[in-house]
């Protein structure tokens, strides 16, 4: 198996502004595998420091080493590459896609980042005409107020909105920000405070529902929040559960406990959302899914799927995750390829 690493750097059309601060490039390692009959798989690792904590160092580290090939031996966004790669070359093989048959298209929101109110109503506005009936707006910033007002403005009574504080707010802060914000008709809060035990005081104190993101790795963590009282919902992102798979078994997890997962990016490339594509079809995912973020990118490569019809994601039919990127999009964004 000859075996290709490549760093990435992939610029976004304007800064992302969130809770955690303001990112200009996603960097991302791509993964690639070519057997002897010349089949060949992609695998993205997809680590987001000021999100997980991650370094994409440790990440690269750990697919050049081989420690990711281990279940315990790497950062899971790395066996989430190693996975990926390795279902996307055997299904390509086979003609196939890495998931299976289930919905067409999968009902997505559109994320809105931090900026002056009028700038993110704007956009807002635009994705309502753009037919998205679900919106996100990022939070844990000192003009939430007024910017969660100006979209609610902007997409009238009907679209869900909701808002995500990236754990951002202390318990008391997440509290009366809620509150306050309740006014808008929030469909839920994403992870207002950074650990499960504040989100659970927080959801005594609140009416409007709360999902967990963050702590969220693996089945695991789907059972402590439940029994910390801490979520309604769940949030499950394919990098940090370690892949496909992983993630699919954290999925059945919340299921079993009662709560509604639905899938979501870290600001994943085409890959990463080619295979959380396919994993929501198959299982079917009632709530819209956090999916539709390529087009926060300036970046050929970002254009490697459709992009939103109606607020809604067409679910790549293959084969494997059904990405093709052309050599040119690849050079635009390649800063490096590793020794492997």
């Amino acid at each position: 198996m000859r075996r290709s690493l490549a760093r990435l750097s992939i610029p976004f059309r304007e800064p992302f502004v969130t809770s955690g601060g303001v990112v200009t490039a996603r960097e991302l390692l791509l993964l690639r595998l070519e057997d002897d009959d010349g089949a060949v798989g992609y695998g993205e690792a997809a680590p987001f420091e000021p999100y997980d904590g991650v370094p994409l160092e440790e990440a690269a580290a750990a697919l050049q080493s081989g420690a990711a090939r281990s279940p315990n031996g790497s950062p899971p966004q790395a066996r989430a590459a190693e996975e990926m790669a390795r279902l996307d070359l055997e299904a390509r093989r086979d003609g196939r896609a890495v998931g299976e048959p289930g919905a067409e298209a999968i009902a997505v929101n559109l994320t809105l980042a931090g900026g002056p109110p009028e700038e993110v109503a704007r956009r807002a506005a635009a994705g309502v005409r753009d037919g998205f009936a679900c919106f996100k707006v990022k939070v844990g910033l000192p003009d939430d107020a007024e910017r969660v007002a100006a979209v609610r403005e902007a997409i009238g009574p009907w679209p869900a909105l909701r808002v995500d504080a990236n754990g951002g707010w202390t318990v008391d802060e997440a509290i009366a920000a809620i509150e306050a914000l309740s006014r808008h008709d929030l469909q839920l809060v994403e992870q207002p405070c950074p650990t499960l035990e504040e989100m659970a005081e927080v959801r005594r104190a609140v009416r409007v529902p709360l999902a967990v993101d963050e702590p969220i790795a693996s089945a695991d963590d789907v059972r402590a929040a439940v029994e910390a009282g801490a979520c309604d919902a769940v949030n499950v992102k394919l990098a940090p559960c370690g892949g496909f798979e992983a993630a699919r078994a954290t999925i059945a997890a919340a299921r079993e406990s009662g709560l509604e997962p639905f899938l979501s990016s870290t600001l994943d490339g085409p890959w990463g959302i080619a295979a959380a594509l396919q994993l929501a079809a198959s299982e079917r995912l009632l709530l819209a899914c956090g999916l539709a973020t390529l087009n926060l990118f300036d970046a050929a490569l970002a254009r490697a799927l459709p992009a939103p019809q109606a607020g809604l994601l067409a679910v790549p039919e293959g084969p494997g995750l059904g990405v093709s990127v052309g050599d040119d999009a690849l050079a635009e964004v390649l800063v490096e390829e590793l020794e492997q």
